[in-house]
């Protein structure tokens, strides 16, 4: 089992703890995983401390992650002047604040949380023709020249920062030739020359992957509205819009021809995007890179473990194994888009994604290092052996949450709260008592006592480099996924139930961030080899060994 589906017996805690940006939800000594997500996927190991908040209790039951049933309690304060009813939102609504001045926190944070779920209710061809007819509007509301200027390079704005971050929502090939010719539009006035230059290159990222036929796709949006067409409806499509006009003049222009706008525009007086094109280009070529780099980091079972590498790890310097056990997860976490989390906690859709393999991987590392740790905690049949190599990844969990690596620490603790570890209460007796202290606290902070909310705490306010606990926001995106409907009503309605949206974009929001400040000094892209050696490279058993080989 794995931790790749959500929680589904989730017990109502009393006094869980009520985020104003995320549900609260209860915990559960048990997650469990559906029959599908089973297939070909080995023991999780992911565990959890008893929701008791008056001592720190051993939680030896392993957790899955599966779906959960219930509707979560959704908090949270309505931005103004935008307040989302509770009859849902429309989607004019909902572009209306997509390009309105941000008056608030949260408005400034829709922008981000819009573009990365909006196709879980509309297709891009649809969202860029509405951004268009309120860029036009401007031309004829008779307003002030220079308050049109600065409103239009608002919605340009949003624009750059949707090409740049989900390039295959423009792989569809109509409406990349919308995109071009709208670009080609706006480029003959001086004041957006900048802002259609910005786009412009960011276009040149475009590709069909997972996002191009996600969910709402341009590709089903137009069958439809040809199916109307045909039918004797009197509906235009965007490419018949006066908007785009120019169509015909680059009838047979590709994205790799058009050079005449892809100049890369520093910062500007009129302040477009200050470079943040070479930003999101940074991202996406980041991303890939990650993705190359983590298809190396399976584990390649060489050689049995033995007393040499037992000694050879336990010689290493705690800093340095904490060090190349968060460069591992760092480039697994790197190569995970957001949307990608989005879509693995909705399983009708994992079959046909293909970057899904990089979730799955960072979620098989981080069981892979729970086994590891069972493992060379009971390589040796001594207490006072096995004492040592305890006290050595209680270290080494230390110097992971010194470098924020919520993950890895999540997987030590894991392994260590194994039946098979929790049961050697003689190696226990000879750790240090200023070593239990400093572990019991580590068990607090990822402790699930009132949802987790050490934890969330101590995310929250982590400033710096971080991985995130991935388990615990796999749960928070597939509460709010599978116990709330994406409509209020009937779908014919539109009117989107978007408090859904506001909770899994905070957790898509916060994987995003962490994303983009990347740690330093971490070895190189090679790390340090011997210790990958000694993580990925040996053969595990498995959880089902001989008790007697497990009691001190």
């Amino acid at each position: 089992m794995l931790y790749s589906s959500i929680l589904n017996n989730v017990k109502d805690q009393r006094h869980a703890r009520h985020d104003s940006s995320i549900a609260s939800y209860g915990t559960s000594n048990n997650l469990r995983i559906t029959k599908e997500s089973q297939e070909s996927m080995h023991r999780s190991f992911l565990f959890e401390e008893s929701a008791s908040e008056s001592s720190v209790e051993l939680d030896t039951s392993p957790m899955d992650i599966g779906v959960v049933p219930q509707t979560p309690q959704i908090t949270g304060s309505a931005p103004s002047p935008f307040v989302m009813s509770e009859r849902g939102a429309t989607f004019d609504e909902l572009v209306d604040r997509l390009l309105a001045q941000p008056a608030s926190k949260a408005d400034s944070k829709f922008s981000a949380i819009f573009l990365a779920l909006y196709r879980k209710f509309a297709a891009p061809s649809r969202l860029l023709e509405t951004i268009v007819e309120r860029f036009d509007a401007f031309e004829n509301d008779g307003g002030a020249h220079m308050m049109k200027a600065v409103n239009q390079l608002r919605h340009l704005a949003i624009l750059e920062q949707w090409v740049g971050q989900y390039p295959g929502d423009f792989a569809f090939p109509r409406t990349k030739q919308r995109m071009v010719a709208f670009i080609a539009r706006i480029a003959q006035s001086r004041i957006f020359t900048v802002a259609a230059n910005e786009i412009s290159s960011n276009l040149d990222l475009v590709l069909e992957d997972d996002d191009t036929n996600w969910c709402y796709s341009d590709k089903d949006r137009d069958a439809n509205i040809e199916n109307r067409t045909s039918t004797g409806s009197n509906s235009s499509t965007l490419v018949d819009h006066t908007s785009f006009s120019f169509m015909d003049q680059l009838s047979g222009t590709t994205l790799a021809d058009d050079k005449s706008t892809s100049t890369t525009i520093g910062a500007d007086t009129i302040k477009f995007s200050s470079g943040s094109s070479t930003t999101s280009s940074q991202i996406m070529l980041n991303t890939e890179a990650a993705q190359r780099a983590a298809q190396t980091l399976q584990p390649t079972p060489r050689h049995m473990l033995a007393k040499d590498q037992w000694r050879q790890l336990d010689e290493q310097p705690d800093d340095m194994v904490a060090r190349e056990l968060t460069r591992m997860d760092w480039i697994m976490f790197s190569s995970i888009r957001p949307r990608d989390l989005v879509r693995h906690v909705s399983s009708s859709e994992k079959a046909k994604c293909k970057n899904l393999v990089n979730v799955n991987r960072m979620i098989e590392h981080f069981n892979y290092i729970a086994s590891w740790v069972k493992n060379y905690v009971l390589f040796r049949d001594k207490p006072k052996h096995r004492a040592l190599m305890l006290e050595k990844l209680m270290r080494i969990a230390r110097k992971l949450r010194e470098l924020n690596n919520y993950n890895a620490l999540g997987a030590i603790i894991a392994g260590i709260k194994s039946s098979c570890v929790q049961r050697l209460a003689a190696t226990r007796e000879l750790i240090p008592p200023n070593m239990g202290k400093d572990w019991a606290r580590l068990e607090l902070l990822m402790g699930s006592t009132r949802s987790h909310a050490a934890y969330r705490l101590a995310w929250e306010n982590s400033s710096t480099e971080r991985i995130p606990y991935l388990p615990l926001h796999l749960r928070d995106l597939a509460s709010a996924q599978q116990g709330n409907a994406t409509f209020v009503g009937d779908e014919k309605d539109g009117r989107v139930n978007w408090k859904k949206f506001e909770v899994m974009g905070e957790v898509v929001v916060s994987m995003q961030r962490a994303q983009g400040m990347p740690y330093r000094g971490l070895g190189g892209s090679r790390g340090e080899a011997h210790i990958k050696e000694l993580v990925l490279d040996v053969k595990l058993k498995d959880e089902d060994v001989s008790s007697s080989l497990l009691d001190d």
